[in-house]
């Protein structure tokens, strides 16, 4: 009876061995981990009830089985490889990194979220329609206005990036390309190109103004330059800044920016990385506050003044041509000049000074900005060399309002309801009215011919804008403008009459 249990025992271990065997070759196997957990541990629990059983038939102080002690290594031995196996595909899942597709666009970013990438990008495709252009002064075209694809995130959590090229640009085909190490929220670094701290309208991103085009004012201000620039944001005592990188904070209580430039003119952008051509820099400095924030006032906490302004010193530096806003006609020609006169340059002490502000309350919106820009100009005839203090100045005023009920923001409109008519959503619809004056000083006609340029221009705009969702956006604008001089004998210009609509996608 004795060599029966003995022989049934050692058949039943023989049987385990060969099961634990086949267990670890299917171990190896992909997806099988948890099949080799749970058979070890049946295993165990049948090797407990025979050690139980034979301690029951046999309470001798006989050794154990060699067999049955080989077998509990071969279990121990399975245990510490699913451990470690386990730690090291917890480890590698924890460094993956993070692929997300949404309402942000696209984004990758490292499992310990210390760098990001962001791929982003926008196109603007327009349609301008000129009436009553008798004279053919401009053009009936469809344009491509942006084809823009640009890479921005942080490394390290403090150094932002942003490379934006424009594949639609004639001349500035890199509008974007800068580092800001943004240690804290009261003083990061901002090096590289980028839009200078002037002009509201242009601070502003390019996919959410209110118009097609920006108004007069924006356009004595330089549209990008190479530079380096102290920024910062303080919030209202007892709530904590936040950190906002790049040349534009709206979302702090008190912001500062201080930066030195190249130095590139009105409404001026170098190409590529142009080199400088002369030793004096541009000093642009802005404030920038928002005194109702966290007050409890509602209606105020979205009022924004600041003021910013300018200081150069140039060295013959090129005059760019004045446009009208919306069709971008040229009314300010700096090389039809007076009979005999080189066309002038910008060269001697020159200033900026730009109050602005504006206002956002639930659906309701308004900007309003000023600029006084005052240059010396030089110009040479006969060998002679002329000079002209020329102080233009140029102002705007924009009211919209959103009537599907959405929040206006000084960025982009989010639909409550993505356009979806088969289920009745329509997106929604911002309506917008502006009105902007640019004065051109009479001094400058000593050097231009007034029969060619115009020495006022006014505007008035109406526009509606589509957001289909926060991606896609259609855009309806009419504007009329009027000018003073730039025809022939002294009259006036003809008036500009122009419809320009546009479908903007930008993620």
């Amino acid at each position: 009876m004795k060599n029966f249990r003995r022989t049934a025992l050692v058949s039943a271990i023989h049987f385990m061995v060969i099961g634990a065997a086949a267990d670890v070759n299917a171990a190896r196997k992909p997806n099988s981990i948890q099949t080799l957990e749970n058979r070890i541990r049946e295993l165990e629990s049948r090797l407990e009830k025979l050690d139980h059983a034979t301690a029951q038939a046999e309470p001798s102080t006989k050794p154990s089985d060699p067999v049955v002690e080989k077998l509990s290594r071969k279990v121990n031995t399975l245990e510490r490889k699913l451990e470690v196996q386990d730690e090291v595909t917890t480890g590698s899942l924890k460094k993956l990194p993070v692929f997300d597709v949404g309402d942000n666009g696209f984004r990758i970013t490292s499992a310990d979220k210390k760098h990001q990438l962001r791929i982003r990008g926008a196109v603007q495709s327009d349609a301008r329609f000129f009436a009553e252009d008798d004279n053919h002064l401009s053009t009936d075209r469809f344009e491509l206005k942006q084809a823009r694809i640009w890479l921005e995130g942080y490394v390290f959590k403090d150094l932002y990036y942003k490379i934006m090229p424009d594949f639609a640009a004639s001349g500035n085909i890199l509008p974007d390309a800068y580092i800001d190490y943004a240690y804290h929220p009261a003083a990061s670094l901002l090096v590289g190109k980028f839009k200078p701290a002037l002009s509201l309208e242009r601070l502003q991103g390019d996919s959410d103004g209110t118009f097609l085009e920006r108004a007069f004012p924006t356009y004595l201000a330089s549209n990008r330059d190479v530079g380096v620039q102290l920024h910062g944001a303080f919030a209202k005592p007892g709530y904590s800044p936040e950190g906002v990188a790049g040349p534009i904070d709206s979302k702090n209580t008190f912001t500062y920016q201080i930066g030195v430039f190249n130095g590139a003119g009105d409404d001026g952008s170098d190409n590529y990385n142009a080199p400088d051509l002369n030793d004096d820099k541009e000093f642009v400095g802005r404030l920038f506050a928002h005194p109702f924030q966290h007050t409890g006032y509602t209606w105020l906490e979205g009022l924004g003044l600041g003021i910013a302004g300018s200081f150069s010193d140039p060295n013959k530096l090129a005059l760019k041509n004045q446009a009208t806003p919306l069709g971008r006609s040229t009314y300010l020609n700096y090389t039809n000049t007076n009979t005999g006169y080189a066309a002038p340059v910008a060269d001697g002490n020159s200033y900026r000074i730009y109050p602005q502000a504006y206002w956002y309350a639930g659906p309701f919106g308004a900007m309003a900005e000023y600029v006084l820009s005052s240059q010396h100009l030089t110009s040479v005839k006969d060998g002679k060399t002329l000079e002209v203090k020329q102080d233009n100045s140029a102002w705007q005023f924009l009211l919209s309002y959103v009537v599907t009920g959405e929040d206006n923001t000084f960025g982009a409109i989010k639909p409550i309801r993505n356009f979806n008519p088969l289920e009745g959503h329509w997106g929604a619809l911002q309506l917008a009215a502006r009105w902007s004056e640019l004065d051109v000083d009479n001094d400058t006609f000593k050097i231009l011919d007034p029969n060619k340029s115009a020495t006022q221009a006014t505007a008035w705009t109406l526009g509606a804008n589509w957001y289909l969702n926060s991606y896609a956006l259609i855009r309806a604008d009419y504007e009329q403008v009027g000018f003073k001089g730039g025809a022939a004998n002294g009259a006036d210009r003809p008036t500009e009459h122009v419809f320009a609509t546009r479908f903007q996608l930008s993620f």
